[in-house]
Formats: structure tokens, sequence, C-alpha cells
């Protein structure tokens, strides 16, 4: 992989990232802090439990220790997490119960690129694709926030992170 297509990944890592604070935010707003922060566990959990049944049931065994090197295991704890997000999430807009799929991607985001392109850029790239998103977000009021217009300060500190990422890269 090259280290440009890492970067770049990182960024939309980051963008999504943005995305689930800003869910996260708004369910805070509603329900309360640790419950919107219960609601995005469950859906990182339920997400990854798929993901582990799916390549466990394809003969790819996760390289854990037993019990959880089979399917069996994620398939009841995903049907557990699954049905603990339904519940948790009631009442609220469906798309929040994806939420936690964001914070799966930072996951394993990490775990995938930071040995490839290092922590450090990894990370510079993700908040500053994590500050890009938030600016648009902010622009449009996104999840009910108040809205803030991006204007040349705001574009200059983000264009400022941007070139942090670029300096973080080195001259690789």
């Amino acid at each position: 992989m090259s280290q440009a297509i890492g970067v770049a990944a990182a960024l939309l890592i980051g963008g999504g990232a943005g995305v689930q604070i800003a869910m996260l935010a708004a369910v805070g707003r509603d329900r309360g802090t640790f419950e919107a922060s219960w609601i995005s566990m469950l859906g990182t959990l339920f997400g990854g439990t798929v993901f582990l049944a799916i390549s466990a049931l394809r003969g790819n065994a996760p390289l854990l220790p037993t019990p959880f090197d089979r399917a069996p295991i994620y398939v009841v704890v995903g049907i557990l997490a699954g049905v603990g997000l339904l519940l948790s999430a009631r009442r609220l807009d469906p798309y929040f119960a994806i939420m936690g799929l964001f914070g799966l991607g930072v996951i394993s985001g990490a775990a995938f690129l930071g040995p490839r392109i290092g922590i450090g850029l990894f990370l510079s790239a993700m908040i500053a694709g994590q500050m890009v998103m938030a600016l648009a977000l902010d622009h449009i009021g996104a999840f009910g926030v108040d809205v803030r217009q991006v204007d040349f300060v705001r574009l200059a500190g983000v264009g400022m992170l941007l070139l942090g990422v670029v300096l973080v890269q080195g001259r690789d």
C-alpha cells in the first residue's frame, strides 16, 4: 500500500470520527452522556462481531484463544449486541444506531494503517479529517448543533492541520 493511499484512508476515517462525535453529542443532549456512549459502544461491538463471525464462517478463524476462535461465539455476542442496540436506540432517529460503526473504523484503521504508515502520520491525518468534517457539520448545523459558518480563519486552521500532515509525513 502506498503512503498516499494510507493517508487518504486515515483522512476518511477521521471524517467518519467527526460524524460520530457529532452524533454522540446529539444523542448525549437527548439521552445523556453515558447513554450516548453505551449506544455507540453497542454499535461498535455489533459491527466487530459481524465482521469476525463472517470471517470465521468463511474459514478464517480469528487469531484469538478458545472460545474466541470460533464463529458461534461471535454470532451469539452479535445477536446480543444487536438486540441491545435496537432496544437502547428506541425513539431515536434510526441512523444514530450506526454511530458505533465509525468508532470501529477508527479502531480498525489504527490497527491496520498504524503499522503501515506510522502512528504519527495516521493520527495527524485522522485528526485533520476530523476537523474538515467538523467544519462541514458546523457549517450546516448537522444533528441540531448551532450553525457556525466557515470563514477564512477556520479554513486557515484546517489548512495548518493539513500542512501538519505533510510535515509529519516527512521526506518518505
